[in-house]
């Protein structure tokens, strides 16, 4: 019995979101996850609003659904290896230093997953359904890291859902879209400065806890521009969390426990994309792609508690990434592909953090598509990306006496550099 496309859409859904219970680690530049398709991982990304070979153009452009050939389904995972370093350089409390060692790799290898589903409905209508992780990082230091006041742990995952539609308005034109059902959960925890000079044994803690589901859109439109050339353009909105929780303070030196009321607002950027891919001869295909991202948004974390707000400034800037990629057919079974992309940081000195400890990323990937049969084919992909070493340079303020005035500031300096290991497979159904 044919399944129709409502059913299938529901079923994907339902399994789709059992998948995704591996939390998600830092992997670019700020904390979005450009891992969305394991065939475009091993182009580096370049051209994948413009490529729309597989199923996963459902996420980076869904008037790509379109130019598929056939119906899809595909699933994919990403093992991601992260490594990063946080040097201290100094730590001091109201102008007095204090000890702390340095934050050594605060991550751990992690599985990602996403799936898709694209099928033709009508002559000139398809639709489709993606299951993602777009946005997110986790990471722990130890309890003696210089950088505590700023953080210990940071645990972020956003699911998104994302039902799609694509039109042919002429046979070189398409349109698409889709809307963004987006559920954010994150965990935030930091130490409380306490004694002179502070200890890991006399430092009390804060930890924020919160939730949110909300929604925003992406469209995009694919352009023809000859028998060998296409252009694909798309937007995709910035969605806004209130995240709504508990805030557990821990007072210092081991006493009492506070657990109030608390929320923050997750601001999360614009990305607007430009693709091309131009075929060069049957087995010669280049791609690039430019990508913009709106971080300025993203200036600060404002946690909002009973007794008062707390403000964690962020000073995020606009970034943007450039890919370039090409693929080779080796033969009707087998298709080589690799690609190199600049992804430039949205933090700056100026307000960067051990949350997110970024740097210019880039990044160099190969990948390959085995074409198995009619109904499977396998996409391969890996990537290293090298991440620039960047100082750090943030300040925290606390309310030591309890009269609501900040009167103990701790400032903490160094550097931070890193590389990743992304590996990644993928299996398309076709039907």
């Amino acid at each position: 019995m044919t399944m129709k496309p409502s059913r299938r859409l529901a079923l994907a859904a339902a399994v789709s979101t059992a998948l995704f219970a591996a939390p998600t680690t830092l992997l670019a530049a700020g904390f979005y996850l450009q891992e969305q398709g394991v065939s475009g991982l091993g182009r580096a990304y370049a051209g994948e609003a413009a490529v729309a070979s597989d199923a996963s153009t459902v996420y980076f452009n869904p008037a790509g659904m379109t130019r598929l050939e056939r119906n899809e389904v595909q699933a994919g995972v990403y093992l991601l290896a992260p490594e990063a370093k946080v040097r201290r350089s100094s730590s001091t409390i109201n102008g007095a230093p204090y000890e702390g060692r340095d934050g050594n790799n605060p991550y751990d290898p992690t599985p990602i997953p996403n799936l898709y589903w694209a099928e033709q409905y009508s002559e000139r209508v398809w639709l489709g359904f993606g299951l993602s992780a777009p946005f997110g990082l986790k990471n722990e230091y130890n309890d003696d890291f210089f950088a505590r006041y700023d953080s210990l742990e940071s645990d972020l995952q956003v699911l998104n859902l994302q039902p799609s539609i694509a039109f042919d308005l002429t046979d070189r034109i398409s349109i698409g879209g889709g809307l963004d059902l987006q559920y954010a959960d994150a965990t935030l925890r930091s130490a409380i400065p306490a004694g002179f000079p502070p200890t890991p044994a006399s430092d009390g803690e804060f930890k924020l806890e919160g939730d949110n589901w909300d929604i925003g859109f992406n469209i995009g439109m694919l352009f023809d521009l000859g028998d060998d050339t296409r252009l694909g353009i798309h937007y995709r909105d910035g969605i806004t969390h209130t995240l709504s929780g508990t805030a557990t303070i821990t007072e210092p030196a081991g006493g009492p426990v506070s657990v109030l009321p608390g929320q923050a607002d997750l601001k999360l950027p614009d990305i607007a994309s430009i693709g091309i891919r131009h075929r060069f001869n049957d087995r010669w295909t280049g791609l690039a792609q430019y990508t913009w991202f709106n971080w300025s948004n993203f200036d600060e974390i404002r946690i909002e508690l009973p007794n008062g707000d707390q403000v964690l400034e962020q000073n995020y800037r606009n970034s943007h990434a450039l890919a370039v990629g090409a693929e080779y057919e080796m033969n009707p079974r087998w298709t080589l592909r690799g690609g190199i992309q600049y992804d430039q940081t949205p933090t700056q000195t100026n307000g960067r953090s051990t949350r997110t400890p970024d740097g210019d990323r880039t990044w160099f990937s190969i990948g390959a598509t085995l074409n198995s049969s009619d109904r499977f084919t396998f996409d391969f992909g890996y990537s290293y990306i090298h991440i620039g070493s960047e100082d750090l340079d943030v300040t925290r303020g606390f309310d030591s006496s309890g009269d609501g005035q900040t009167d103990t500031f701790v400032n903490m300096q160094g550097t931070t550099s890193g590389h990743v290991h992304v590996l990644a497979a993928a299996m398309r159904y076709h039907f």
